[in-house]
């Protein structure tokens, strides 16, 4: 008689971080941000993702990286000056484990990029 044990996994996968990557304040064109699961997973790619702002319209995510439980995702800063924050859709992401468990929920704890970006100032001179 043979014996078999099953290993049934029922625990989707979970965000478990998204930090910064490069230094912050910034004034860059574009940033990026690890994406830390809580296990291996696949189906990550940009529309996954949200870019939450306040001041900095127009930045988006322009591209995701990795494989298994990392990532890197890029955001473009788009002009003026506030703050970045990349966070996970709470639902119709795609991602799952290897037992096709979906992630569980969304996230929105990421760390913040402060965009600063320095105007010159320039006064006519006036000559008399």
């Amino acid at each position: 008689t043979a014996t078999h044990t099953w290993m049934v996994d029922t625990t989707a996968p979970t965000v478990g971080s998204i930090e910064r990557m490069d230094p912050n304040p910034t004034d860059a064109a574009s940033v990026k941000f690890t994406v830390n699961l809580s296990e291996s997973a696949t189906g990550v790619d940009s529309r996954d993702f949200s870019v939450t702002t306040t001041g900095v319209p127009g930045a988006a995510v322009t591209g995701v990286s990795g494989t298994g439980g990392v990532y890197t995702v890029s955001v473009s800063t788009g002009p003026g000056n506030g703050t970045i924050r990349l966070d996970l859709k709470a639902s119709g992401t795609g991602i799952e484990d290897s037992a096709g468990n979906p992630i569980g929920g969304g996230f929105i704890d990421g760390e913040i990029y402060d965009v600063a970006r320095e105007f010159a100032l320039f006064l006519p001179t006036v000559l008399r």
